[in-house]
This record gives C-alpha cells, sequence and structure tokens, in this order.
C-alpha cells in the first residue's frame, strides 16, 4: 500500500506535478507555489512530499495516482526527473509532457550508475561523522561548495536531516536501469533542463536522453546551477509555460 503522501496544490489552469530531488520536500518548490508567481498565475501546481524509501518504480507509481485523469505536466528535479522518466515509460494518456532537471543517471545502459562510488564514501562519512555531515557532503558534491553556501541555512539544516532518505535514494538509483534502447518508444513531448553552472558530469545524461528521446529538446539556463529551478525561477517558469502551452495545454 503506497504511503499517505503530503501535497500542496495552489493555481489556476492545468495541472502540473512537481516531483522534487533527494535531501529536500515538497517545499523545494515554494517560488513556483508562492502567490503572484508566473507559473501559479497560468497553472495548478500540484507538490507532494515523496515516500521517505523506495524503488524509481514505486515512487513512479505514487506519481501517477496523483496524475490521475486530467491533462497534466510532470515536472521533475534531480531524482525526481527519473521518476518523471518512469512515468513517461509507462505510457500513462494524462500527461502531454514532462519537464526533466539534470537526471542523476548513467549516461548508458553499460555505464556504472552514478551513486555506486558515491555510496560507499557516504556509508563511510555516516560510520565516521554521523549522517548529517554525510549529507552535507552529498550537497556539496552535487550542488558545489559555493552553491551549497548560498542556501538558507535553515534548508540546509532540513536537508542535514534527511541523509537516509539520500541513501535511499542512491540505493535506488544503482537498481533502476533506464534501458536506453527502448526510450525511442517514448513519444510524449520532453523539456531536458540543465544549468551552466551544474556539475559537468549531469550533461552526458541530458545529451543522451536528448538522442534517445524522439520528441524531445534541451535547453542550458545560464548563470544557474543543479537548483535551477530556486537559482533562476523566472527563466524557469518561461520554459516552462512555453513548453506547456507547446504541448497543447490551454493556460490559465
Amino acid at each position: 500500500m503506497a504511503p499517505a503522501l503530503h501535497v500542496v496544490s495552489a493555481g489556476v489552469g492545468p495541472r502540473v506535478l512537481l516531483i522534487h530531488g533527494s535531501a529536500t520536500d515538497a517545499g523545494t518548490w515554494s517560488i513556483q507555489l508562492a502567490p503572484r508567481s508566473p507559473l501559479r498565475e497560468q497553472l495548478t501546481l500540484v507538490s507532494y512530499t515523496r515516500r521517505s524509501t523506495g524503488s524509481v518504480e514505486d515512487h513512479a507509481v505514487d506519481a501517477i495516482e496523483l496524475i490521475g485523469d486530467s491533462p497534466s505536466l510532470v515536472v521533475g528535479s534531480s531524482f525526481g526527473a527519473v521518476v518523471a522518466l518512469e512515468v513517461l515509460r509507462r505510457g500513462v494518456p494524462a500527461v502531454r509532457g514532462a519537464v526533466l532537471i539534470e537526471p542523476p543517471m548513467a549516461p548508458s545502459d553499460d555505464a556504472p550508475a552514478a551513486p555506486i562510488a558515491f555510496l560507499s564514501e557516504f556509508d563511510r562519512r555516516v560510520a565516521e561523522q554521523g549522517g548529517p555531515a554525510a549529507a552535507e557532503f552529498f550537497l556539496r558534491t552535487v550542488l558545489g561548495d559555493v552553491a551549497y553556501d548560498r542556501i538558507p541555512e535553515a534548508f540546509q539544516e532540513r536537508s542535514k536531516q534527511r541523509w537516509a532518505e539520500i541513501r535511499a535514494d542512491s540505493e535506488a538509483l544503482i537498481a533502476y536501469r533506464p534501458r536506453y534502447p527502448e526510450l525511442p518508444a517514448i513519444s510524449t513531448p520532453v523539456l531536458l533542463l540543465g544549468g551552466d553552472r551544474s556539475a559537468s558530469y549531469f550533461r552526458p545524461t541530458l545529451e543522451a536522453l536528448r538522442d534517445a528521446l524522439p520528441n524531445a529538446r534541451l535547453e542550458l539556463i545560464h548563470g544557474a546551477g543543479h537548483m535551477l529551478h530556486a537559482e533562476a525561477h523566472r527563466e524557469f517558469a518561461r520554459h516552462v509555460t512555453a513548453f506547456a502551452a507547446d504541448c497543447g495545454l490551454a493556460l490559465g
């Protein structure tokens, strides 16, 4: 049985399901959910806090239940982008398009899953320094020291307490195989987003997905890193609203 999920909804118009990444929760989309945000004024935003543990497939089932039957867009950040890709693989009729922000997957089925080496170091730090310190190591690895130091301290502290969920997501990524040869069967429009200041290891996967998905395009947002929906929220909103219109959704 799926766990009860904390869900937040705001806005008008077609539905957009927002799927957060690791070390965060539904609140990572607070800028988008805020009153008078460009997205909220044109789209109904549905954000939720993912289950604390589970496979990518488990998370996809939860997302599909939240999507329901209404024509929708799915937006996933980081681990959430992998979940969104799995939703696409399942051919959900209501999903008219998907926005994938820097999914942390291998760029091919032959390449080792990205978190394998990371998880060993993460576990060592949990054992020697404790879970919160290991979570900080994760965030600095993914975001970079400069971006991490800009994050509000309250957000840093909340993220550090999610160290067990970071580990669970890493295990889920190691177990997941996107099966690249099957991706050309996905005809749903896909917008791939990356930040030009993000860690370089995200780019090969974005390019591999662009080449594998028949109806995908890749856009890089200038001056943004991995948390581009927060760092460049106006540019992010512009991309999402334009993409929603391209997918045939009537904006509010």
